[in-house]
């Protein structure tokens, strides 16, 4: 859960009026999210949507690119894909608007809520997904791309990782109750991250023999979080600030560990027959997202300036989402590689 900013609320209001010609009447900060602070913006007529990007760590991966996905957003909208988030654009025409240390995007507001985990592992749920990715992948030759992103097999949060590794069992003398407690979770776990690196690595020398991907606009994190669901059932695809070039892998590895994932290829194929997924491409995309999480969350704690109540939703991602992880990851690569197979098997 993201604390918020100590920017004040008055001077993003201000912001929002010079360079957009909004009047605002309030802004509602919505506690979600792990990259940029979010907030609802209200005018007297209308909501907007506000994303807040404070440079860091965590951030500076994607700030610089966010003037060219949104201007991509933006193309995908004029293509009648309805079903994500469409960028306003400020009063120099430009998608990105900058105050000292942060970097603000305005989006429409979509009337909904957040999809739940037991929503997102249905059948329906999980054919709609499919649909959506699919249209968008296959718009990629419509759209004129402008800077965008590449994919690379390229493993950049590693000496983060090792670094904060090495200082979290170093430091056997500390006082501090948040080295303390992540030595407790780091410790019993060093065996499965050093080999999951490990095992990360050599998929990434494998993939790097292959130079021919087939490379579509991706959204790269298609997660429920990111996914709203509207009054009519109508699924909706926010948080484009990722947006890359990428083969389409890169987007549909998160349902191939699903129950149902047979429901997302029936809905991805409906759209975009592809013929063949890359097994080895799948578990390393998925290998990657767990170590890269893991790092952002324990370098944040250990070496930025942060509230107490960010350093908590921190260690709250990292029991909820990668420590339950860590230990099952060959088993959850097996059925991910079976599923991969049912792909081919449809055919």
């Amino acid at each position: 859960m993201k604390q918020k900013p100590s920017i004040d609320d008055e001077e993003l209001i201000e912001l929002i009026r010079l360079k957009y010609n909004i009047d605002v009447e309030k802004l509602h900060f919505v506690p979600e999210g792990e990259v940029a602070y979010s907030y609802v913006v209200q005018t007297s007529t209308m909501k907007y949507f506000a994303k807040l990007y404070e440079t860091n760590n965590l951030t500076n991966k994607g700030i610089l690119n966010l003037e060219s996905a949104m201007n991509t957003v933006f193309q995908l909208n004029k293509e009648e894909i309805n079903q994500i988030i469409n960028p306003i654009s400020n009063i120099k025409g430009t998608f990105r608007t900058t105050l000292e240390n942060y970097s603000l995007v305005l989006m429409s507001y979509i009337e909904g809520k957040t999809v739940s985990e037991k929503l997102s592992k249905t059948k329906e749920f999980l054919k709609k997904m499919g649909k959506l990715l699919a249209e968008i992948h296959y718009t990629t030759n419509k759209i004129e791309l402008k800077q965008s992103k590449f994919f690379t097999i390229n493993i950049d949060f590693k000496e983060d990782l090792l670094l904060s590794i090495k200082e979290v069992t170093t430091c056997t003398s500390s006082k501090d109750k948040n080295y303390i407690k992540l030595q407790s979770l780091v410790k019993p776990n060093i065996n499965y991250i050093l080999s999951s690196l490990i095992y990360l690595e050599e998929l990434a020398g494998k993939l790097e023999q292959k130079d021919d991907f087939d490379l579509v606009l991706c959204h790269t994190d298609p997660n429920r979080n990111n996914v709203i669901i509207d009054k009519n059932e109508q699924i909706h695809l926010t948080d484009w600030d990722g947006i890359a070039l990428a083969p389409f892998e890169r987007d549909i590895w998160f349902f191939i560990n699903e129950k149902h994932c047979e429901s997302f290829i029936e809905g991805y194929k409906r759209v975009r027959d592809v013929t063949s997924i890359n097994e080895d491409l799948v578990v390393y995309l998925f290998y990657y997202r767990v170590l890269d999480d893991l790092t952002d969350w324990i370098y944040r704690i250990l070496f930025e300036d942060i509230s107490e109540e960010q350093i908590k939703s921190d260690f709250y991602g990292l029991e909820e989402d990668v420590w339950p992880l860590l230990p099952n990851m060959k088993e959850i690569e097996e059925t991910m590689r079976y599923n991969c197979k049912k792909w081919v098997k449809r055919e």
